[in-house]
């Protein structure tokens, strides 16, 4: 099934890991009732409150004991009482023994119940920390049975310093290589409870940089089991647009994030080619299929599996629906007097005045019958039977009323559901086919122009140009429905089909033929995609020399006596 031109879809993978990791030990000198900070990371769901309850190996009935080690005496003869945080999923949480002193040192972290437990127990430099998670120890700080003040091998000593664990797996033993520990005393000069005119503890741990900073550094799992590469958004874009249903192709991007994780990725995608940024190399990137045929959903895998890695993620991409419509020019705001009468039926109204100007932009004719309107509330107007815009030409859809002139010949129809309720303070306007496939969205929030202004917003040039102002574009209209930016028709057929022919489009070998049996005299004007006019003349031939433009889409105006055509063209 075809889908909207842009998709966003969040999407992490992870394993079922269950862990508490000791993450960081924060032991300063200030006086009672101190800054002893103990920080965890839970990874996982693990419930808290059971302290002291069984310990059984279930999941919903989880007994975490945190065991402090004073002076060297067993595990087990110390605990703390962490049961008030309840059940925590993949979040650090904070053991203190004052809050107020904690939000004084870290203005930027938020302690609440959720996070935070207060304690009485006064651990001091040379004490340990133990993590048992239904009877197993998951983490340890600190030397077995062992003063840190009397090990001189492990050297964890940590009086007025702190101990920050290093991204290594937690094993759940105690290995000094997975810490580093700042000098004794360090926190002293540091420490705003302590020392005059010091900043705060969190001024100077993001100075240390790596996981020194609170809430830094996460996942450590006794398996190490969690990827923590993201596929983040994915967009699809058409690189062509006929009017068939398969006979274009498109382009899908995948963004993603925590990729150079040491391994090495392995993208597949359902068909087309792909490239872009290798996850296997850059942190974060856009990975891009090319040459997808309309029509064809697909699958894009990303996996580290094959190198030993846990990631093995997938995203499901759906077709965009490839069609030559564009949507020119949209009226949210009709002017509050009658120069806001869009629909030329001698009366303004909020809701009939407004429009949405279609384009088809191809040389044959577009057949949108069964085709829907919607805004971001609900249904505004489907596409009766036989709605067909011709080649180059336009169709407007107003709010309702009588709408009463020629509108350059365009197509004219009132919405079929009474109103089009375009919010001046944003909306967007949803086109989808009769299968229900995403053909176009406008959403004025892209633009970042005030659709209260009274007055249309256009693209400027035609077609090509981005969206404006109606008066950026031409000082002299409110908007110009069914019409070009500056009042004049869009169409050759201003012309009997004997007065004016345009060849070749595309142009490739810079020359361009044309022929009028009204006058071989002709005022050429041509437009790039900015709108700067490029190239200007009077042409007494019928071949005009374009060989030193660029590529690209450009906008040829020729004007014969009186009689105007203009007519998007493409130089290759």
């Amino acid at each position: 099934m075809k889908k909207n031109y842009i998709l966003f879809l969040l999407i992490s993978f992870g394993g079922f890991a269950q862990n508490v990791t000791i993450t960081k030990i924060i032991e300063t000198g200030c006086a009672a009732p101190y800054v002893k900070t103990v920080e965890l990371y839970v990874d996982g769901t693990v419930n808290f409150a059971n302290f002291g309850a069984d310990t059984t190996q279930n999941t919903a009935d989880d007994e975490v004991i945190l065991n402090y080690m004073n002076n060297g005496a067993p595990w087990a003869a110390n605990q703390i009482d962490i049961s008030a945080l309840g059940t925590v999923t993949d979040s650090f949480v904070y053991i203190v023994r004052d809050i107020a002193l904690m939000e004084a040192e870290f203005p930027s972290t938020t302690f609440n119940a959720s996070n935070t437990v207060g304690t009485t127990t006064s651990t001091n430099g040379d004490d340990g920390y133990q993590i048992v998670l239904n009877g197993v120890v998951v983490s340890q700080f600190g030397k077995t049975e062992t003063d840190a003040d009397l090990d001189t091998d492990s050297n964890w000593n940590h009086n007025d310093a702190v101990a920050t664990r290093l991204s290594n797996p937690d094993l759940g033993t105690w290995n000094p290589s997975d810490w580093v520990i700042t000098a004794e005393d360090d926190l002293d000069v540091n420490t705003s409870c302590q020392t005059a005119g010091a900043t705060s503890l969190e001024a100077y741990f993001n100075t240390l940089g790596g996981n020194y900073p609170l809430g830094s550094g996460s996942g450590w799992t006794p398996t190490g089991a969690t990827c923590t590469t993201v596929l983040v958004a994915t967009s699809v874009s058409c690189n062509t647009t006929l009017s068939g249903a398969t006979d274009d192709t498109y382009t899908a991007s995948i963004d993603f994030s925590g990729g150079d994780n040491g391994n090495t990725f392995v993208i597949g995608s359902t068909a087309g080619s792909v490239g872009g940024d290798d996850p296997s190399l850059v942190a974060s990137g856009t990975i891009i299929i090319t040459g997808i045929t309309e029509g064809t959903d697909i699958t894009v895998s990303v996996s580290d599996t094959g190198d030993g890695g846990v990631c093995d993620l997938s995203v499901d991409i759906d077709s965009p629906g490839c069609i030559p419509l564009i949507i020119n020019e949209v009226h949210y705001d009709p002017a509050s007097d009658i120069t806001g009468d869009a629909n030329g039926d001698g009366t303004r109204d909020s809701a009939e005045d407004e429009f949405i100007e279609f384009y088809n932009d191809s040389n044959a004719s577009l057949d949108i019958s069964g085709y829907t309107v919607s805004d971001g509330a609900e249904l505004r107007h489907t596409f009766p039977a036989s709605t067909i815009i011709p080649a180059n030409k336009m169709l407007v859809v107003f709010g309702g009323g009588i709408p009463t002139g020629s509108f350059g010949g365009s197509t004219v129809q009132t919405a079929s559901e009474g109103e089009l309720n375009l919010s001046n303070s944003g909306d967007v306007i949803t086109i989808e086919n009769p299968s229900g496939d995403v053909i176009l969205i406008y959403s004025s929030s892209d633009t970042g122009i005030n659709h209260g202004s009274n007055q249309s917003v256009t693209r400027s040039p035609d077609f090509t140009g981005g969206f404006v102002l109606h008066t950026d574009a031409n000082a002299a209209l409110l908007f110009s429905p069914g019409l070009l930016i500056d009042g004049n028709t869009l169409s050759i057929n201003t012309f009997t089909n004997d007065e004016l022919s345009i060849s070749p489009n595309p142009v490739k070998n810079g020359i361009i033929n044309i022929k009028s049996s009204i006058s071989r005299v002709k005022k050429i004007e041509l437009y790039d995609i900015t709108g700067r006019i490029v190239k200007q003349q009077i042409l007494n031939s019928e071949t005009l020399y374009i060989q030193t433009l660029n590529s690209g889409v450009y906008l040829l105006k020729v004007s014969i006596e009186g009689k105007t055509a203009t007519t998007k063209l493409l130089i290759q």
